[in-house]
């Protein structure tokens, strides 16, 4: 049987029974999907603001996405999950907790529930713990994660979806519902990655309360609603009023401020959704403009910019 090395430490934390290491977090993924042996005709639900990797998971392996626009913009509530998966007939939900923040999860008879915690290493959540009302974790490990082995994904969860492979038999992956084609046969020293993700983490929210702190007396400023968590903060997205939103990148470029522009290409706007006919779905009457700030940014140019939004806008 598979023997890993080390995974106790994150098998605690999220309180599984089982973990394999992949190639990647995509893969983590489709392997997931491909095992669960779903019919061609089954719907898996997606927002349209994760990454587009997840959306060619799903169509690796064979199923249907569906594609809902958040009302917030970010993630979706209980009550728009409930309706879509009704409505649609939804099997699967992937639910990502985008640039850190909680995407919330209901738990629904028969849904599976697939949960992304890549961006999110130890939010701190509402009543609950991260993956107890998900039937898989998985991650990335990639370089830009705050869990970072360079390379790399896993999976975690408390169904045995691995007891009836031995990687020593060839015979293993060739079974349908196999997952072990992506599994990654190299040792990852996860007490080392925890030890590095905290101290990242840790950066991350002194330079998002920073943010936060400064921005939330702006009128022509939205920030996400928290709902009383403590997110990882990858990024610090905020929305800003159309008649704003250019001086904003203007002060932030002065002060040498990182930021990503809000994605040109969502998923619902790829090609690839037009020319497959792919169903999206939304409440989304947003009109702000979004800016993601980035939470690794130089202290010394954070109090630049505090000083120049004082200094156009006042305190």
């Amino acid at each position: 049987m598979i023997s890993l090395n080390n995974e106790n430490i994150m098998l605690e934390k999220y309180n599984k029974k089982y973990l394999l290491p992949v190639y990647s977090g995509t893969l983590a993924i489709e392997g997931i999907l491909k095992s669960l042996r779903l019919g061609k005709n089954d719907k898996v639900l997606i927002t349209n603001v994760v990454c587009y990797s997840i959306l060619h998971a799903i169509l690796n392996a064979g199923l249907i996405p569906i594609i809902a626009i958040p009302s917030n913009g970010l993630t979706l509530s209980k009550k728009e999950i409930r309706e879509i998966v009704k409505k649609e007939k939804i099997k699967v939900f992937i639910a990502v907790h985008q640039y850190g923040y909680e995407q919330e999860i209901e738990k629904i008879n028969n849904l599976i529930i697939i949960e992304d915690i890549s961006q999110a290493w130890n939010i701190k959540l509402n009543n609950r713990q991260v993956g107890e009302n998900s039937d898989y974790i998985i991650s990335s490990l990639g370089n830009s994660k705050p869990l970072s082995n360079g390379v790399g994904g896993l999976i975690m969860s408390n169904i045995n979806f691995i007891s009836k492979f031995d990687i020593k038999t060839k015979e293993c992956r060739n079974s349908i519902d196999s997952i072990l084609e992506f599994y990654y046969p190299l040792t990852i020293n996860y007490k080392r990655i925890v030890k590095k993700a905290n101290k990242k983490v840790s950066n991350q929210r002194k330079n998002a309360n920073f943010f936060k702190k400064l921005l939330k007396i702006y009128n022509f400023i939205r920030l996400i609603d928290e709902n009383n968590t403590i997110p990882s903060y990858h990024r610090f997205p905020i929305y800003v009023d159309d008649i704003e939103y250019d001086n904003i990148l203007k002060i932030l470029d002065k002060c040498k401020v990182n930021y990503q522009k809000e994605y040109k290409n969502k998923l619902d706007k790829l090609n690839v959704v037009k020319k497959l006919d792919i169903k999206v779905v939304s409440n989304n009457n947003i009109k702000e403009k979004c800016l993601l700030l980035k939470t690794n940014n130089n202290y010394l140019n954070l109090k630049k910019f505090e000083i120049e939004m004082r200094k156009h806008y006042g305190s």
